[in-house]
């Protein structure tokens, strides 16, 4: 499928080439040209699927932190501020799971501040070139409004320079950092290529395009239910008959109603039930809508297969956006920065299973109380200085306790 017909699909958008081509449902007009019917977006799956992926991916919130610089992390903060990051991250994310492939892109503006952009698959041509088995060099070609025309841009990205052709107007911008400016990643390997990924929603598309097609071919037969022909006989005036009438008038001496006889719909909708199941059965994402008041470990069982999926899809895109992280950093005159998402986990665990369960090890001497304070997001160092405090606070207490008991023992005793 092309980018273009992912894109649709994810959308919700059918026209009549792509149902001719998949052999999709559509009906025409008897002037051969005008669609009557045609396969619609019924079911909304592929944007509850993907919608589901992007969620669990980034949890509730990811951070990015390098753990041996602070000035670093904090300069990062601003950086992504000023490129609206957070949002920026997300539309690279969704971008590969539809179309397979994603990228960002690093520069400076005329002002010479670091920005970062999302490289449009969808409205633009990116290639390649190979030498000796590995990339030398990125392209992105797009065009950009101008007034009534357009101007054509194309970008290439190498690791010593970088070079812009605007309309013609070419500009370069050389690269100290020994990494292309571009950063891409593939949403999952691919049979059909060494760079390319392939599209998630690619792998169900197929079965959501045959869901829209029944339900659609249902829908075109409730209508002939709805609207049955009438053969009007002995009419005074047919010739003020219209097409749209639904009438038909013919020589004979009684009225009849003319319904449609078939009884395919039960076939049609066990089929799509059947479609429905296998789907539910191949996107684990699917069951998150049934598990009721399922948590701790149960849930865990339960979604093994989706957490293994989005793990590896943190795995493919969390790089991406560390590479580029760092990049943005190098660019503003960080000196090897190193920084790394921390994210939650794909299911919350069960807060009261995962306590007694460091309880346990720390009282078998299995683990330290900093190592299960670390487990459960405790800061340990901070912590610990709180309890030395409190500590310190309570034998000052006691020993004023003691003293003063004492002396007022005393005190009994020489009365």
């Amino acid at each position: 499928m092309t980018y273009k017909q992912l894109w649709d699909l994810f959308y919700g958008e059918y026209d009549l080439k792509y149902c001719v081509d998949r052999g999709l449902f559509y009906e025409l007009k008897k002037d051969g040209s005008t669609i009557k019917h045609i396969t619609k977006s019924l079911v909304d799956y592929p944007f509850e699927i993907l919608n589901t992926d992007l969620t669990m991916i980034f949890g509730p919130s990811v951070q990015y932190i390098d753990e041996n610089n602070e000035a670093a992390t904090e300069k990062l903060k601003a950086l992504h501020e000023e490129n609206n990051f957070d949002e920026l991250s997300r539309l690279a994310v969704l971008q590969g799971l539809i179309l397979g492939d994603t990228a960002l892109k690093v520069g400076r503006d005329d002002r010479q501040r670091v920005r970062v952009g999302l490289v449009n698959f969808l409205r633009g041509d990116v290639d390649f070139v190979m030498d000796a088995g590995s990339i030398v060099e990125w392209k992105y070609k797009y065009s950009v409004p101008d007034g009534n025309s357009h101007i054509n841009i194309e970008e290439r990205y190498r690791k010593d320079r970088t070079i812009i052709d605007i309309g013609g107007n070419i500009k370069e911008a050389p690269n100290a950092y020994g990494e292309f400016w571009f950063k891409y990643a593939a949403n999952m390997p691919s049979l059909n290529s060494d760079v390319w990924g392939d599209s998630e929603l690619e792998r169900f598309a197929d079965t959501v395009d045959e869901m829209n097609s029944y339900l659609s071919r249902i829908g075109a037969i409730a209508d002939i239910y709805a609207k049955p022909r009438i053969i009007a006989r002995k009419l005074m005036n047919p010739e003020s008959l219209q097409a749209t009438d639904n009438l038909w008038a013919i020589d004979a001496e009684d009225i009849s109603i003319l319904e449609y006889q078939g009884n395919v719909i039960p076939s049609l909708l066990a089929t799509y039930d059947r479609l429905e199941n296998y789907l539910r059965n191949k996107c684990p994402e699917l069951i998150m809508n049934d598990l009721g008041q399922i948590a701790g470990y149960a849930l865990k069982l339960k979604l093994s297969k989706l957490i293994r999926k989005i793990e590896n899809y943190r795995n493919v895109y969390f790089p991406l956006l560390e590479e580029t992280s760092n990049l943005m950093l190098k660019m503003d005159g960080v000196a090897e920065p190193n920084i790394k998402i921390q994210a939650k986990p794909v299911i919350p665990s069960d807060e009261v299973e995962d306590i007694q369960k460091w309880m346990q090890l720390v009282s078998m001497n299995l683990v330290s109380k900093e190592s299960a304070a670390e487990a459960l997001g405790i800061d340990w160092k901070q912590e610990k200085k709180r309890m030395d405090k409190e500590s310190e606070e309570g034998y000052a207490r006691m020993a004023e306790y003691l003293t003063q008991g004492g002396d007022e023992n005393a005190d009994a005793e020489s009365e």
